[in-house]
């Protein structure tokens, strides 16, 4: 009887010894590294994390939102003037010109295209694993980490305790390879921080957070573990505060610390007015201030467009054949409105930048740098049709360089934001901005001062160079502003 209990013992230490060792061998073919499913049972929660939720679970103050600052409200001119012709021929005042000029346009370095990175639409697709999702985004089909939409919902009431349970469930959950996804594809696709920005709430809805609450504190939670400040606040629903390199226009913000947080829409839903609440701490993580910057940079794919630009320049008549990316256009749309200075030094996107530049250098090479800027001048004056914001968007919406070469109309602002580009770009020249109530022109910094209207500006001399004036020259400033003092703005 001893002899069979013996016996079934130890074949039952067999059977275990050998289950082990099978279930071991699954675990090995299955999981390449066991260290780390090991710690996906794991808090991933660190040091700020916890010293954070201490502060969410404390008493949220009571905030009042200030209304949005607005564009420059005077109304700009329904009509343009057209300035009287020049008492001798276009070409023989040019010439005239000429002698006063030191350098010559013809001594201007040649533009040289920078080599971009290949686009994904250039290369294999990538191969999708169980643990990705593909994520449509300016044209691409971005892979992203499968997340359990389960395990990110907010489902509670919005309160100082269940949002600080949130998060403390948020950041206890694996989330390095979010951040580490959201890098990867801002480095190849070269996305500015509101691309950035973008993408996260895209990604949110894409994992099934169908709710604004949800999708906002999961934006908030990604975005400031990837390193810029994001606050949440809330009142009916929950939102997103940032503040940003640049003034933001049209949005609602509270000031803390002398800092605007601008409460951002991803998805064009204007956030309400009035009382807020939010908290008084901080997470170390969140450093990187909001910069609208780099919109021109980011690589884009999908359908193109093209246009034909026309004008006349004395007796020739040129035409310069562009295409753009829509997806620079649709993204565009999505930024608020920003200080003017913003417009022009965003330039074009590069495919487009280059053959622009490279038509218009073949038409000013050997002119003088007068010359050349009355032919850019004519070239925004008449190849681009004039009308106002209010005509063709019943609103003030200043416009990027390829909005402006998008849409049938531009205004003031947006031909001078592309003739500023193209004078810098391409003569070098020192331009500034003269903003006049109603009105917005150039002025720029030639090497030595030609006839005509000009101002001082930290100690230089400007000439001024409205490319909406029709038919104006360097130096002629429209007539409903002569007699006005415009405020100057450097880029």
């Amino acid at each position: 009887m001893a002899r069979l209990l013996i016996s079934a013992l130890l074949l039952s230490i067999a059977s275990s010894v050998c289950a082990q060792s099978e279930y071991e061998l699954w675990l090995q073919q299955n999981s390449p590294d066991l260290a780390a499913e090991k710690q996906a049972f794991q808090s991933y929660m660190d040091e700020n994390d916890k010293a954070f939720v201490g502060f969410l679970k404390q008493q949220w103050k009571k905030v009042e939102l200030e209304k949005p600052k607005e564009l420059n409200p005077t109304p700009k001119p329904l009509e343009i003037p057209k300035a009287k012709p020049a008492t001798q021929p276009e070409k023989d005042t040019a010439k005239r010109k000429q002698k006063r000029v030191e350098q010559p346009i013809a001594q201007m370095k040649p533009i040289k295209k920078p080599k971009p990175k290949q686009p994904l639409a250039k290369t294999p697709k990538p191969q999708k694993s169980a643990a990705q999702i593909p994520v449509a985004f300016l044209g691409h089909t971005l892979l992203m980490p499968k997340l359990n939409a389960r395990d990110w919902r907010f489902k509670q009431s919005l309160n100082s305790k269940n949002i600080a349970k949130h998060w403390q469930a948020m950041a206890s959950q694996k989330h390095k390879h979010i951040i580490d996804a959201l890098k990867t594809h801002s480095t190849d696709f070269k996305l500015n921080d509101w691309a950035q920005a973008l993408l996260v709430n895209r990604y949110a809805k894409k994992i099934g957070l169908s709710d604004q609450n949800s999708q906002q504190l999961f934006t908030w939670f990604v975005l400031l573990k990837a390193g810029f400040q994001t606050r949440l606040a809330y009142n009916q629903h929950a939102f997103v505060l940032m503040p940003s390199q640049q003034a933001v226009y049209g949005i609602t913000y509270f000031t803390l610390k002398s800092k605007r947080y601008y409460a951002l829409s991803f998805d064009e839903e204007k956030v309400n007015t009035g009382q807020a609440y939010t908290y008084s701490g901080k997470h170390n993580a969140g450093e990187k201030t909001l910069d609208f910057g780099g919109a021109s940079h980011i690589i884009m794919a999908g359908n193109k467009k093209q246009r034909e630009l026309k004008f006349k320049f004395g007796k020739n008549t040129h035409n310069i054949k562009l295409s753009y990316t829509l997806g620079q256009v649709e993204f565009s749309n999505s930024l608020p409105q920003l200080d003017f200075q913003y417009y022009p030094q965003q330039g074009l996107p590069l495919e487009t930048s280059a053959a622009l530049l490279k038509q218009l250098q073949n038409i000013i090479k050997n002119k003088t740098e007068v010359e050349a800027v009355n032919i850019l001048l004519r070239f925004m004056q008449t190849a681009f049709a004039y009308q106002t914001d209010g005509q063709q968007f019943n609103s003030e919406n200043y416009l990027l360089p390829i909005e402006t070469l998008h849409y049938p109309y531009s205004d003031c602002e947006d031909k001078t934001a592309m003739f500023a580009w193209l004078v810098e770009t391409l003569l070098g020249l020192d331009t500034v901005l003269l903003h006049y109530p109603g009105h917005i022109a150039a002025a720029v910094k030639f090497s030595q001062l030609p006839k005509g209207d000009s101002l001082s500006f930290k100690g230089k001399r400007y000439t001024v160079a409205d490319p909406t004036y029709n038919y104006a020259s360097i130096g002629m400033t429209m007539p409903q502003f002569k007699n006005k003092q415009p405020k100057v703005l450097a880029f």
